[in-house]
């Protein structure tokens, strides 16, 4: 089995790789062409060589119709849960799951990519042919789930302090009802 890695091209070239069905589309049949973790090794490659998550979602959305763009906010759940998590039960019903769901589009895009700069790193590892590099997703935080989401929390209540706490947690039934796009 080859190892994980990112794709070795420009940063400019990379956008197109990643601004596909395969990443932002998680009921299309593209989504099953690779592999979560293979998914999360790529857009840390992305995003750890300065390229920017926010307009790659931006841009796949603009280009596609209210159905497809429902569908990127959960793609974004899944990797988040997925590098939080690792294989545990990632139930719609866990609270952080919840809180996750409660976050705007900058929000959610901000936290997946702070968490793909932090908890995906190169590596190397041996095969029969020798070293190679390798990626690897690292499940070991000194922080909680619900601790990293209490400062991303936090960041929104000083940045919109005006906004109730109800509205607030109703963010997760409206934005996550099957019927509405964050984007």
């Amino acid at each position: 089995m080859e190892p994980i890695k990112p794709f070795d091209v420009p940063l400019d070239e990379y956008e197109g790789l990643i601004c596909r069905r395969e990443y932002w589309d998680n009921i299309g049949t593209e989504w099953h062409w690779s592999s979560v973790e293979d998914k999360i090794v790529r857009l840390a490659g992305f995003v750890q060589q300065g390229g920017n998550l926010k307009k790659i979602i931006n841009h796949y959305a603009k280009s596609h119709d209210e159905e497809y763009r429902r569908c990127i906010q959960y793609c974004e759940l899944e990797f988040i849960m997925r590098l939080l998590m690792k294989d545990e039960d990632i139930s719609t019903k866990y609270l952080p799951v919840e809180r996750i769901k409660r976050l705007d589009k900058d929000e959610l895009t901000r936290l997946l990519s702070d968490l793909l700069k932090k908890y995906v790193e190169k590596g190397y590892c041996m095969d029969s042919m020798g070293i190679k590099e390798c990626w690897e997703i690292k499940y070991d935080s000194k922080l909680t789930p619900d601790e990293l989401l209490d400062k991303v929390e936090g960041k929104h209540w000083r940045a919109y302090p005006e906004e109730s706490f109800n509205s607030y947690l109703k963010r997760s039934e409206i934005w996550w009802d099957g019927v509405h796009s964050l984007w």
